[in-house]
């Protein structure tokens, strides 16, 4: 599994944020497209998953959040799609972190490698 500095490099990498947000959007739609009862589930599943093995932070996890939060802001000038992004990648990091499989989340984490934002 891929470590959560591996991904903070992946994520400082040039282009990275760029490629998911580079194309004028709707992210409000995106977003609403979000809370369908299905995705929804699945996030919220993942993340009570996860966080019951361990609840604690690291400080590399919030760097990574931190800066997920401020490049997708950048780019956008949207705070909420800025901080579901900032979610998702904090569940992602803390799931490999924990070395825990789970399908949901490595297809956000694919989802973001393609360059496309996951809904």
């Amino acid at each position: 599994m891929i470590t959560p500095n591996e991904i903070l490099t992946m994520i400082r990498a040039d282009g990275f944020f760029e490629r998911v947000f580079e194309k004028e959007g709707d992210w409000d739609a995106q977003l609403d497209a979000r809370e369908s009862t299905a995705f929804d589930a699945a996030w919220n599943s993942s993340y009570e998953t996860i966080h019951k093995k361990d609840p604690t932070e690291s400080a590399t996890i919030r760097d990574i959040r931190e800066y997920a939060f401020k490049q997708t802001f950048r780019l956008t000038q949207n705070s909420e799609l800025a901080s579901y992004v900032s979610d998702d990648l904090g569940l992602i990091v803390k799931a490999f972190d924990s070395k825990l499989a789970n399908a949901f989340v490595s297809r956000l984490w694919n989802s973001y490698l393609q360059g496309q934002f996951p809904k």
